[in-house]
Protein backbone atom coordinates (compact mmCIF):
# COMPACT_ATOMS: atom_id res chain seq x y z
CA UNK A 1 0.00 0.00 0.00
CA UNK A 2 1.36 3.52 -1.10
CA UNK A 3 1.37 5.91 1.48
CA UNK A 4 1.83 9.45 0.67
CA UNK A 5 4.42 11.76 2.30
CA UNK A 6 5.97 15.17 2.27
CA UNK A 7 9.39 15.55 2.94
CA UNK A 8 10.25 19.78 3.38
CA UNK A 9 13.89 20.36 2.84
CA UNK A 10 15.42 23.89 3.73
CA UNK A 11 18.90 24.44 1.61
CA UNK A 12 21.49 26.54 1.91
CA UNK A 13 20.53 30.03 -0.08
CA UNK A 14 24.17 30.22 -1.44
CA UNK A 15 23.67 27.01 -2.94
CA UNK A 16 24.25 26.73 -6.52
CA UNK A 17 21.15 25.57 -8.86
CA UNK A 18 23.75 23.00 -10.52
CA UNK A 19 24.17 21.34 -6.97
CA UNK A 20 20.45 22.28 -5.73
CA UNK A 21 19.37 19.78 -8.58
CA UNK A 22 22.23 17.42 -7.62
CA UNK A 23 20.85 16.90 -4.28
CA UNK A 24 17.57 16.70 -5.30
CA UNK A 25 18.67 13.86 -7.66
CA UNK A 26 20.18 12.45 -4.51
CA UNK A 27 16.94 12.81 -1.91
CA UNK A 28 14.56 11.04 -4.86
CA UNK A 29 17.47 8.18 -5.21
CA UNK A 30 17.66 7.68 -1.56
CA UNK A 31 14.07 7.63 -0.94
CA UNK A 32 14.04 4.03 -2.36
CA UNK A 33 10.75 3.35 -5.15
CA UNK A 34 8.24 5.89 -5.02
CA UNK A 35 6.05 7.23 -7.27
CA UNK A 36 3.69 10.44 -8.06
CA UNK A 37 6.62 12.61 -7.24
CA UNK A 38 6.01 16.60 -7.25
CA UNK A 39 9.02 18.87 -6.21
CA UNK A 40 7.89 22.11 -5.78
CA UNK A 41 10.17 25.24 -5.08
CA UNK A 42 8.94 27.18 -2.94
CA UNK A 43 11.78 30.03 -2.89
CA UNK A 44 13.94 31.94 -0.46
CA UNK A 45 12.75 33.30 2.94
CA UNK A 46 14.41 35.09 5.86
CA UNK A 47 14.78 33.02 9.12
CA UNK A 48 13.53 34.39 12.03
CA UNK A 49 16.35 33.56 14.30
CA UNK A 50 19.81 32.11 12.65
CA UNK A 51 20.15 28.89 11.56
CA UNK A 52 24.14 27.19 12.02
CA UNK A 53 24.90 30.51 10.60
CA UNK A 54 22.50 31.05 7.96
CA UNK A 55 20.18 33.75 7.82
CA UNK A 56 18.20 32.86 4.98
CA UNK A 57 17.57 29.81 2.91
CA UNK A 58 15.71 27.82 -0.18
CA UNK A 59 12.79 26.01 0.73
CA UNK A 60 12.05 22.86 -1.47
CA UNK A 61 9.12 20.81 -0.97
CA UNK A 62 9.02 17.62 -2.28
CA UNK A 63 5.93 15.32 -1.87
CA UNK A 64 5.50 11.83 -3.00
CA UNK A 65 4.28 8.11 -2.46
CA UNK A 66 6.17 5.94 -0.95
CA UNK A 67 5.68 1.80 0.79
CA UNK A 68 7.52 3.55 3.72
CA UNK A 69 10.44 5.92 3.96
CA UNK A 70 13.77 4.39 4.92
CA UNK A 71 16.25 5.39 7.73
CA UNK A 72 18.64 6.02 5.36
CA UNK A 73 17.07 8.53 3.87
CA UNK A 74 16.75 10.54 7.18
CA UNK A 75 20.47 9.55 7.96
CA UNK A 76 21.66 10.84 4.88
CA UNK A 77 19.67 13.91 4.74
CA UNK A 78 20.07 14.86 8.91
CA UNK A 79 24.55 14.70 7.88
CA UNK A 80 24.11 16.07 4.80
CA UNK A 81 26.34 19.85 4.82
CA UNK A 82 23.67 21.74 2.35
CA UNK A 83 20.77 21.40 4.21
CA UNK A 84 19.83 23.38 7.27
CA UNK A 85 16.59 21.71 8.40
CA UNK A 86 14.62 19.07 6.95
CA UNK A 87 10.94 17.54 8.25
CA UNK A 88 8.99 14.10 6.76
CA UNK A 89 5.70 13.85 7.30
CA UNK A 90 2.99 11.00 6.31
CA UNK A 91 -0.36 12.40 5.02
Amino acid sequence: MLRKYRLVLILKSDLKKEAKEKLVANVKSWSGKIANEKLTELGEKKFAYAIKGAQKGDYVLFEFESDSVSRELEDKVRIHDDVLRHLIVRD
